[in-house]
């Protein structure tokens, strides 16, 4: 090696010297006044929510039907489908669906649940949820926020 040891010494104890400094002043507690919320009410913003227009069709006739947005869409007995409005929240665009079948399918048998979704300003959204029994599922929207 080339150098003087004492040099090579000198320049190491420098650099740890300044990696402590820097270490010391990262890790060291601040002090100064310490800032207090303001005690006047800070309004927080109101969600929006979009209510979109949704048509539910049916394979086969449902003892109970759940559609959850925002809002939650339940009915007993439903033949060939439903329709209404969903809620839907832009931060957390999902809907889940439960269908639980009058009569159980034959074995093999699949059964589906067409959604559409008709969203203001959006495409409408089309979606098949299919089972081989009774439905249960969840699907995030690709709505624009």
């Amino acid at each position: 090696m080339r150098g003087s040891p004492l040099i090579r010494f000198f320049l190491l104890a420098l650099a740890l010297a300044a990696t402590a400094a820097g270490l010391a002043r990262v890790t060291s507690s601040r002090s100064g006044p310490v800032p207090t919320e303001s005690s006047a009410p800070v309004a927080k913003p109101e969600k929006t929510k979009n209510a979109a227009p949704f048509r539910l069709v049916l394979s086969a006739p449902a003892t109970e039907v759940v559609l959850s947005a925002t809002n939650e869409i339940r009915t007993g007995a439903a033949g060939g489908g439903v329709s209404g409005t969903l809620e839907i929240d832009p931060a957390n665009p999902a809907v889940s669906l439960s269908v639980r079948w009058k009569n159980p399918p034959a074995p093999g048998e699949h059964r589906f649940a067409k959604l559409t979704l008709e969203a203001a300003g959006q495409d409408t959204f089309n979606h098949v949820f299919d089972a081989g029994g009774d439905i249960d599922d969840f699907l995030e929207l690709p709505i624009a926020k």
